[in-house]
């Protein structure tokens, strides 16, 4: 598991993304990225994480909602999102915290 995710991670760092990964936390975040479908494909192979904060400006509903199903994800946050509120209540059914937050100046 580990090194699957240290694989993903060493991609989200190469997008220009970060993620802490501590005892205590493990969080991910491209929030100041605009990523695509195919660049955000493999997070959803992580394990153990527990919050992702994305710029889904550029990415499609499916793609999200296939991050939001990760095990155990506790907190999904998204920036610059175009979703419906129907979408974004189907991803609050998915996962326990959806929050939306104005996208970065």
């Amino acid at each position: 598991m580990a090194a699957n995710n240290e694989e993903i991670l060493s991609h989200v760092e190469a997008l220009g993304g970060g993620y802490v990964w501590e005892p205590e936390i493990f969080a991910v975040t491209l929030m100041k990225v605009p990523v695509t479908d195919t660049q955000v494909a493999g997070l959803q192979d992580l394990r153990g994480v527990q919050q992702i904060a994305l710029n889904a400006s550029n990415l499609s509903f499916a793609a999200v909602e296939a991050i939001a199903r990760i095990p155990a994800l506790a907190s999904l946050v998204l920036s610059g999102s175009t979703f419906s509120t129907e979408q974004v209540a189907k991803l609050q059914l998915i996962c326990p915290e959806v929050l939306l937050v104005a996208a970065a100046a």
